[in-house]
């Protein structure tokens, strides 16, 4: 079960200067969750999530969909959806004891993936704060998938620019399901095989049709003599491609 404790601070700090960050914080809310993702499909179009209660009181939350998209940059586009059906929409978690949301897919044979996110969104509780005290709320945001059949990622990447300092490439997801976050890792080799260059580079979700630019630096020795740059995410087969001409920016 994953520990959610994603807390709104913005509101409180924004306050911070007056006479009310004196009285201090007080704790959004701390519970658990059975999934941290959920797949939805032809053979599987209703899901129950359970959320489960670490607090000494009862929270409520609202429970909102949104469909998932990416712009070229890589970057979320979410918006609202009815795609989803979600019931309860307002869920009432009491008191160290748990709750049920139950989500289903109004059309859930698909030809390729479609992306969603649910979010939990609490809702405040004057009498849960003491007087002069600012309460964080809590927000969650759990991604949902609608999948077709043997669903599964296809990425595939090039390589955009590489410099005295910095790989920049671009990761597209051709596949039918979406590539998650994982520890990836990154290698710059010469013409020979040989690695110039060895490190890790953050990575993050991929949707299906979309593309997510990244960056590593390198070391500047590294760029006249880059020929190939491998990319391994998780325990994937490494993908490979070739620095062209075009792509080197080295310094003279």
């Amino acid at each position: 079960m994953s520990c959610i404790r994603n807390r709104v601070r913005a509101a409180a700090l924004t306050a911070c200067g007056t006479l009310a960050c004196f009285a201090g914080l007080a704790a959004a809310a701390n519970f658990g969750l059975s999934n941290t993702r959920i797949a939805l499909s032809a053979s599987h179009s209703v899901e129950t999530l359970v959320l489960t209660s670490q607090e000494a009181r009862d929270v409520s939350f609202e429970v909102k969909v949104k469909r998932w998209t990416q712009k070229p940059d890589g970057a979320w586009e979410l918006a609202p959806s009815q795609d989803l059906v979600v019931h309860p929409l307002i869920v009432k978690l009491p008191e160290s004891g748990t709750a049920r949301i139950r989500i289903g897919s109004l059309s859930p044979t698909v030809v390729a993936e479609q992306a969603y996110r649910i979010e939990l969104n609490e809702l405040p509780d004057p009498a849960a704060a003491a007087p002069g005290q600012i309460r964080m709320l809590t927000h969650v945001s759990m991604p949902v998938f609608v999948q077709p059949a043997n669903a599964k990622p296809g990425l595939s990447m090039t390589v955009d620019r590489i410099d005295g300092g910095d790989a920049a490439l671009v990761l597209r997801n051709i596949g039918t399901a979406y590539s998650a976050p994982a520890p990836a890792k990154l290698r710059v080799l010469d013409a020979k095989g040989k690695a110039l260059h060895e490190g890790t580079v953050d990575s993050n979700y991929v949707l299906v049709g979309a593309s997510l630019p990244l960056h590593a630096k390198i070391p500047a020795s590294a760029c006249a003599r880059a020929a190939t740059v491998e990319y391994t995410l998780g325990d994937a087969k490494p993908l490979v491609a070739q620095v062209s001409a075009g792509a080197r920016r080295c310094a003279p």
